[in-house]
C-alpha cells in the first residue's frame, strides 16, 4: 500500500518575493504606488504583484480599451503617459491637502502650548485666532492662501483643551521614558496648601544620564486627603514611584522644605523612607534657600519692621493718602523713587526691598506724617534710624546669597560654596565693624554722616548681630560642612584627597582611593577641566574610573534645594502641570501629533 504522500507545504507569497515590473504600464495599464499595482484607468489598487491577476483585471474590466488603442501603438503609449500625468497631479494635489491640514494642526498645538505655559485660559485660543485674522487682512490682504490657514485653525476652548492633554501625555512619556534610562536621580518635595486650604505635594526630580546630562522635571503635584503625617506623605509619594515606575536603586538623595513631617527622623518621611528596605542608602537635604531664610530671621527685625509696615500699610492701603504722597513726592523734584513698597511675607527679598526703599524715603515719609499728624516717635531717633541702615546693609547681601543660591540646574558644590562664602564675608563684616569701618555698609556710612556718635556707639553691637548671625549659618548648615569634601570634589577632582569619596556616593572605598590618586595624575584630563564641570566628567572614561564617575553622576543628579517646587506653589502652576515653566522642550520637539 502506498504511503500517504508527504503534503508538500504551500508557499505563500510574501516567500516570493514579487517586484512589480516596467512593461506592465503598457500591458495591463497599471503602475506602481505605495507598495501596490494601481490601475490608471479606472484607479483601483490590487494586492498582489502577479501578472495574471493585473490581465485578467485589464481585459475582464478595460477590454475597449484594448481594442482603441492597439498593443504596442505610439497611440497607446501616448494614453498611458497622459494617464500617468493625471495620476500624479491628483496625488500632489492629495499631498498639498495633506500638508495644509498638518500644518494647521501643528499650528494649533504650538499655540496651545503658549497659552498653557502663559497660564491663560483656554477660550485665549479664539481671542488669539481673531488677532491673527485681523493681523493678516491688515499685512497680507492679497495673500488667501494665509487668510485660508489662519481661518482653518482649531482654537476653540475644547480643541485647546484636548491639545494641551495630547501635548501632557506626550511630554510625560518622555519624561517616564528619560527616567528609565537615567543613571541616578534625586527628588525634591514641598507641601503646601492651595486657595482652597487644600494640601498639595510637589514632587520634582532631577536625573543625570549616562553622558552626564543634567534634568530638573515636575513629576507630580498630588493633592493630599486630609493630613499631611508623615506616612501620608510616603504613601503619596510610593504611588507616584510605581506610577511612574521610578528604579528606588537609583534614588541618591531626597530634599524637602524642612518640616518635620517631612525631616522626622521616626515618622517624618525622610525616617520612614530610611526604614524602607525599598530605597537605598541616600542623603537628605533641608532646602539651602529654604535654611537661609530662616537664618536671616535671626536678626531682631520687630522693632524695625513693625512701625514700618504699619507707616507703609497708612500710605498705600488708602487712595488718597497714597495719591497725596506720590503728589509730595513729585513735589520736592529729588532723585528720589517714586514709591514705597508693599511687604509680601512669602517673598524671599520682600523684607530688604522694603527697607531699603523706606530708607530712600525717610525724608519724605516724615514731611507726609507730620502733615496727617501721625506721630512716630522712633522716625525721630538716632538709634533707631542707625539700626534701620545697619538692616538694610545685611538685608542686601542675605539678598543676594539668595538670589545667588535661585535658578534651574545649580550643581550642589555651587551652592555650598555661596552658603560657605557668605559665612566668611560675616567674619569680614564683623572685623571691619569693631574697626569702624563702614566700606560694605553704605547706608550706615550714610547714616553715620549724620548721627556719628550713635552709630560708632552701636557698632560692638552691630558686630555680636553679625557674629550671632555666623553661628547660626554655622549650627544651620553643619550637615554640608560635614559632607563639603565629598561635595566639592566634583569641582576639582585633582585637588580633592584620595579618601574623600565615602559611602553611599561609592560602594568600594578602597578601590575609589587608588583611582582617586591615578585621576589626579592624569594629565590629559587636567586641561579637560578648564571647559567646565560638567563637561569634565563627559570625558573622564568610566572603564577606567568606574567609582569615581559613579560618586560625580550621584552629585550631579542630586538636588540642593526646593527652588523648581517653591517657584511652582508660587506662581500658581499647581492646576497646569505643563506650564511651570521648566519644561524647555517646544511642540516641535514632541514629534508628529495626530489630530484627535
Amino acid at each position: 500500500m502506498a504511503e500517504s504522500g508527504k503534503r508538500t507545504a504551500k508557499r505563500k507569497y510574501e516567500d516570493e518575493r514579487r517586484t512589480f515590473l516596467s512593461e506592465w504600464e503598457d500591458l495591463y495599464f497599471f503602475v506602481e504606488r505605495n507598495g501596490k499595482p494601481f490601475c490608471l484607468i479606472c484607479q483601483t489598487s490590487l494586492s498582489h504583484f502577479k501578472a495574471s491577476n493585473l490581465e485578467r483585471h485589464f481585459t475582464s474590466l478595460h477590454s475597449a480599451v484594448a481594442r482603441e488603442f492597439p498593443k504596442g501603438s505610439e497611440l497607446r503609449k501616448h494614453k498611458v503617459k497622459t494617464l500617468k500625468g493625471q495620476a500624479e497631479k491628483q496625488t500632489q494635489l492629495f499631498r498639498k491637502f495633506s500638508k495644509h491640514s498638518e500644518t494647521v494642526t501643528l499650528a494649533s498645538y504650538q499655540l496651545a502650548w503658549n497659552i498653557a505655559r502663559a497660564k491663560k485660559p483656554y477660550l485665549e485660543g479664539e481671542f488669539v485666532k481673531k488677532c491673527l485674522s485681523d493681523a493678516v487682512a491688515i499685512l497680507c490682504p492679497e495673500n488667501e492662501n494665509l487668510k485660508r490657514s489662519v481661518k482653518d485653525l482649531q482654537l476653540s476652548r475644547h480643541t485647546v483643551e484636548q491639545r494641551i492633554s495630547d501635548i501632557d501625555n506626550s511630554v510625560e512619556t518622555h519624561l517616564l521614558s528619560d527616567l528609565q534610562k537615567c543613571q541616578y536621580f534625586s527628588i525634591a518635595l514641598d507641601e503646601s496648601c492651595d486657595v482652597q486650604d487644600k494640601p498639595q505635594l510637589a514632587i520634582f526630580v532631577r536625573f543625570v544620564s549616562e553622558d552626564c546630562t543634567i534634568r530638573e522635571e515636575l513629576l507630580d503635584i498630588v493633592p493630599l486627603k486630609d493630613r499631611t503625617r508623615g506616612i501620608d506623605l510616603k504613601e503619596t509619594l510610593m504611588t507616584v514611584v510605581e506610577k511612574a515606575n521610578l528604579q528606588l536603586s537609583k534614588l541618591t538623595a531626597i530634599v524637602t522644605d524642612g518640616a518635620p513631617a517631612m525631616l522626622g527622623s521616626e515618622r517624618g518621611l525622610v525616617g520612614l523612607c530610611k526604614a524602607d528596605d525599598r530605597f537605598p542608602a541616600f542623603w537628605t537635604f533641608h532646602c539651602i534657600i529654604h535654611q537661609e531664610h530662616l537664618v536671616s530671621k535671626k536678626l531682631n527685625l520687630d522693632h524695625i519692621m513693625k512701625p514700618v509696615l504699619e507707616i507703609v500699610n497708612f500710605v498705600r492701603t488708602h487712595a488718597l493718602n497714597h495719591r497725596q504722597f506720590k503728589n509730595l513726592i513729585d513735589e520736592l523734584d529729588e532723585d528720589l523713587p517714586s514709591d514705597l513698597l508693599f511687604h509680601c511675607a512669602v517673598r524671599w527679598l520682600s523684607r530688604g526691598h522694603v527697607l531699603s526703599r523706606f530708607f530712600e524715603l525717610l525724608n519724605p515719609v516724615k514731611l507726609f506724617l507730620a502733615e496727617k499728624h501721625k506721630e512716630y516717635p522712633e522716625l525721630h531717633d538716632p538709634q533707631w534710624i542707625s539700626d534701620l541702615a545697619f538692616l538694610v546693609d545685611v538685608l542686601h547681601y542675605l539678598n543676594g546669597l539668595n538670589v545667588d543660591l535661585q535658578g534651574k540646574l545649580k550643581m550642589l558644590p555651587d551652592l555650598v560654596q555661596s552658603v560657605f562664602a557668605f559665612v566668611n564675608k560675616l567674619k569680614l563684616f564683623k572685623t571691619h565693624l569693631q574697626k569702624r569701618d563702614y566700606t560694605h555698609f553704605p547706608t550706615l556710612l550714610k547714616a553715620s554722616g549724620q548721627k556719628a556718635e550713635v552709630v560708632k556707639g552701636s557698632t560692638a553691637r552691630y558686630a555680636t548681630l553679625l557674629e550671632n548671625l555666623e553661628q547660626s549659618f554655622e549650627e544651620r548648615f553643619s550637615n554640608l560642612r560635614q559632607k563639603r569634601q565629598q561635595i566639592t570634589f566634583l569641582i576639582n577632582p585633582f585637588t580633592a584627597e584620595s579618601g574623600c569619596l565615602k559611602a553611599p556616593l561609592v560602594e568600594d572605598e578602597a578601590a575609589s582611593q587608588l583611582e582617586m590618586i591615578e585621576l589626579s595624575e592624569d594629565d590629559r584630563l587636567k586641561s579637560v577641566l578648564r571647559e567646565g564641570t560638567v563637561e569634565f566628567w563627559k570625558i573622564v572614561p568610566v572603564e577606567r574610573y568606574p567609582n569615581v564617575k559613579q560618586a560625580a553622576l550621584k552629585l550631579l543628579s542630586m538636588f540642593g534645594s526646593t527652588y523648581a517646587a517653591l517657584q511652582c506653589l508660587f506662581t500658581g502652576a499647581i492646576p497646569l502641570l505643563i506650564s511651570t515653566g521648566d519644561l524647555t522642550c517646544s511642540v516641535s520637539d514632541l514629534g508628529r501629533f495626530t489630530p484627535p
